[in-house]
């Protein structure tokens, strides 16, 4: 459970109780693509049962899921279709179609093809920490965090307010000193700097540079910051407890809950899982992510401008293209 965390700040007129978010959400449920329908979203019961609540409370913290369906046609397909009519056409009538009638035929392709298409369906966690009054999402991408927030301003009204979260201290910043540390005492305490990170530079043609698998703490890391090269991503670990990629946009990638986390969760029954499993994983992530604002300087007021100073670019050399791997590049 939630394998990447993507974090909001809850402003006034979000929901006050379970119930009202259950309300709104259900003015939105889940349906399957129609026959001629490119995308479908809904919500569905976060348990996984028909007909069960859209919104699970578990040691209040409220838990939501968002399914999101869509059908793709090959373009090669369309084409091929849309090709056929337009051959008929000049064959028949000796006239070619003109640029508006062609894309009419191509649309008319599609929609002719799209209920043969295998529709896909991805869901999307919601967890909301009323106490911290945080919306956190489980999402890999902007896109699916998008429709999530789309939906949920529909659904709860014009008064809903919600941000990204933000740091006095970005998380770049921060990254880039822990890269150029000397010594333990520059480090923070709740965080281990793990063996994988994305060093970017800047320009048009930006220089990127992937370690993994590779020891960071070295004068090769510090040089590539000293130049300029400012990390995009960097693995780290929390408490010996959870391990995470951190990125600059302040999400949380790549989730795992280290050995031990999860050993006194009960093994019997679906819906003891779901509750155990949810207690433990909002339990240990909300720590970290209280230890990780902390450790960016709390938490950004608005109007307030954050703490960023970038290494130095020298002006004379231009950005290259490096890798440098053990294997394949983590992210």
């Amino acid at each position: 459970m939630f394998k990447n965390l993507m974090l909001y700040r809850l402003g006034p007129g979000w929901p006050a109780s379970a119930a009202q978010l259950e309300e709104a959400l259900a003015r939105e449920p889940f349906a399957e693509c129609g026959a001629t329908q490119q995308k479908s979203s809904g919500w569905v019961p976060p348990r996984g049962q028909d007909h069960g609540a859209l919104v699970e409370v578990v040691d209040g913290q409220w838990i939501a899921r968002l399914a999101i369906e869509t059908k793709a046609v090959p373009g090669e397909a369309v084409r091929r279709r849309a090709q056929a009519v337009i051959d008929e056409i000049e064959r028949s009538s000796g006239r070619k179609p003109g640029r508006k009638e062609t894309r009419d035929i191509r649309d008319d392709a599609l929609l002719a093809l799209l209920p043969q298409a295998f529709p896909r369906r991805s869901q999307v966690t919601l967890w909301l920490d009323p106490r911290r009054r945080l919306l956190l999402l489980d999402a890999a991408s902007p896109g699916k965090a998008d429709e999530v927030i789309s939906s949920l301003v529909r659904v709860a009204g014009g008064g809903f307010a919600i941000a990204l979260l933000q740091t006095r201290q970005t998380p770049q910043a921060a990254m880039a000193a822990w890269l150029l540390a000397r010594s333990a005492d520059e480090l923070p305490e709740a965080f281990h700097v793990e063996r994988d990170c994305e060093l970017k530079g800047s320009g048009e043609q930006p220089a990127v540079v992937r370690f993994s698998r590779h020891d960071l703490a070295t004068e090769e890391v510090r040089r590539h910051v000293s130049e300029g090269k400012l990390p995009t991503r960097l693995a780290l670990s929390w408490q010996g407890r959870v391990g995470f990629t951190l990125t600059q946009a302040l999400e949380l990638r790549k989730i795992a809950y280290l050995e031990g986390v999860f050993e006194d969760a009960p093994s019997d029954g679906e819906e003891d899982r779901f509750d155990a499993d949810v207690a433990l994983a909002t339990g240990e992530l909300g720590q970290l992510i209280d230890d990780l604002v902390e450790t960016l300087g709390g938490e950004l007021e608005p109007g307030q401008p954050s703490g960023f100073t970038a290494a130095p670019q020298p002006a004379d050399e231009a950005p290259e293209e490096a890798v440098a791997s053990a294997d394949d590049p983590p992210f």
